[in-house]
């Protein structure tokens, strides 16, 4: 008798639906979430790389050169820079 009684509850306050509504958030939003913060990852590690000339990846100075011939590459030129301050020192 007690499946026929009806309910007070209001059909969006119900257990059921805010578990479906629930699951449904979570498998839908953080997937998502998930890849922007990959994206923003890869982005910032790229642009990590390039600035400080990891693995001997760096930008050219001449930021205008468009193609594969560009300038000088800046770490070269700072590394270079750094061991003439070096031997200057020693001397």
């Amino acid at each position: 008798m007690s499946a026929l009684v009806p309910r007070d509850e209001v059909w969006y306050r119900q257990p059921r639906f805010q578990a479906i509504l629930k699951s449904t958030a979570i498998n839908f939003l953080l997937p998502f979430i998930n890849g922007v913060m990959l994206g923003f990852g890869e982005i910032l590690a790229n642009e990590l790389v390039l600035k400080y000339g990891w693995f001997e990846f760096a930008r050219p100075n001449n930021v205008a050169s468009v193609g594969l011939s560009g300038g000088v590459n800046t770490t070269a030129e700072y590394k270079k820079s750094i061991q003439n301050e070096l031997k200057r020192r020693e001397l």
